[in-house]
């Protein structure tokens, strides 16, 4: 094993000379094979190396015995050892996890205060082959992407330095066939045999089927994992520069906002991952009831030219699509700024404060109209055109039908949400006539003008 694991090392960099290096130890026997591995090759290498054992006050008082003898152990061989006690039943009521996911959040957390407390580069913990080929199955049966299928990591950030795990090369059979070679001592969580727990019942149940059709499975799955993570690096990348060249950042009130047909025109492989490093910056910490659902809805949402509307994501996130421009915003804030009275030129153009473009030309013909286009007889209207947002008592004679329409209901009737009520762009002409509430609703204008038209066209 020896050898396979040096390999391993060499080949991902993850070792340094002179490097301070956190043991993650349960007693059990990947991590005290780990241990003992690393203590073998700490004075070649220069290490200086701290083992770190945590009680999880479960299993009637076992945890307890096998910080014992963690730290007997450490003591035999002459490394400085840590205990910390974390209580996982506690944690598990504050924040409605299960049991794994309580100790496995609580674990991380002693490991983050550590390495800033001893200045640590390092942080090496015992996972091995078997323990990926596990995770691999566990998130094919249930999850989406792509991306969670890149496994244990070789190495991560953490801390201010990195999380290693040079077992990953190895097999679990490899590991008792080293403590037996060195005659090691280790721990049995009586727990492992309980395949209540999602993880054992793939280990006991799942894993030993795909080792019987194919013997090499745990080199297979590592070296998809590790094919995964390049491709995902350079992929997130990408998504990265997309998301800066399209996206426009408003970090006093943590907005964004970009147009739908440029993030549209990109491949969806980018249009997926540009949409988490969007979650990720305005979120901090993604909130656990976010789920692959929201990612259909937001794709449908994406996909709407006409009108505005509106989903709810957790922790009160509003994203908006207003006839082709896409708004993320928290709670009630306004989600554009606020567009000021202008004039519009005829012919000419006029460019909101969002972006937003309006177009104004004098034709021959009427062509038809879509959602974008309003066309109405030059004379039919007084000139010369304002851009204005509601006032109190607006109404319209909405074309199609006999008599006049309060624009409040006009908004209510279209879905708009009211923070984006009182910014809505209105053009009216001098004699203060709406005759386009943008992209909503058009005035009953005379048909039968003699003469030109007047062409507006909305783009974002």
């Amino acid at each position: 094993m020896e050898q396979e694991v040096c390999a391993f090392i060499r080949r991902h960099r993850l070792i340094q000379k002179h490097a301070t290096v956190l043991v993650g130890v349960s007693g059990g026997p990947d991590s005290i094979a780990l241990l003992h591995f690393l203590n073998n090759i700490s004075s070649k290498w220069e290490l200086s190396l701290i083992a770190v054992t945590i009680d999880h006050q479960l299993r009637n008082g076992d945890s307890v015995d096998d910080c014992q003898f963690v730290k007997d152990t450490c003591q035999e061989w002459g490394i400085p050892c840590v205990e910390r006690m974390v209580d996982v039943r506690q944690y598990q009521k504050e924040k409605g996890v299960s049991e794994e996911v309580a100790a496995r959040e609580l674990r991380y957390n002693v490991y983050l205060d550590l390495m800033h407390e001893k200045k640590a580069d390092l942080l090496a913990l015992g996972h091995h082959a078997d323990d990926q080929i596990e995770t691999m199955v566990m998130r094919m049966v249930r999850m989406a992407t792509s991306n969670a299928l890149k496994g244990i990591p070789v190495r991560r950030d953490f801390a201010g330095g990195e999380i290693i795990r040079p077992l990953l090369g190895v097999t679990k059979n490899n590991i008792l066939a080293y403590l037996e070679k060195y005659q090691l001592s280790y721990q049995v969580d009586k727990t492992n045999a309980d395949d209540t727990y999602t993880r054992n019942y793939y280990r006991k149940n799942v894993v030993p089927l795909l080792k019987e059709k194919n013997p090499r499975i745990a080199d297979t799955i590592q070296t998809l994992s590790e094919t995964l993570v390049q491709d995902e690096q350079y992929l997130q990348e990408q998504a990265k520069e997309m998301v800066e060249k399209v996206a426009e950042f408003r970090e006093d009130t943590r907005e964004i906002c970009f147009a739908a047909e440029a993030f549209s025109e990109l491949p969806q492989a980018l249009q997926r991952r540009a949409f988490h490093l969007i979650l990720n910056y305005l979120y901090g910490t993604l909130p656990k009831d976010l789920s692959y659902i929201h990612e259909v809805n937001f794709f449908d949402l994406l996909r709407r030219r006409n009108g505005s509307t509106s989903i709810d994501f957790p922790l009160r996130l509003r994203v908006t699509n207003i006839y082709g421009k896409i708004y993320l915003q928290f709670g009630h804030q306004s989600s554009v700024k606020s567009a000021q009275p202008s004039l519009l030129p005829v012919p000419g153009e006029t460019v909101l404060s969002d972006g937003t473009k309006i177009e104004a030309a004098i034709i021959k013909e009427a062509p038809a109209e879509d959602e974008a286009t309003f066309v109405f007889p030059l004379d039919s209207i007084s000139l010369p055109l304002h851009i204005r947002v509601r006032r109190a008592g607006d109404r319209m004679s909405v074309r199609g039908l006999n008599g006049s329409k309060k624009l409040k209901d006009i908004f209510i009737d279209a879905k708009i949400p009211q923070n984006l009520r009182d910014n809505w762009p209105i053009i009216v002409d001098d004699k203060e006539e709406i005759l386009w509430v943008v992209g909503l609703k058009k005035a009953e204008t005379a048909q039968n003008g003699k003469g030109m038209n007047i062409k507006l066209k909305i783009s974002s």
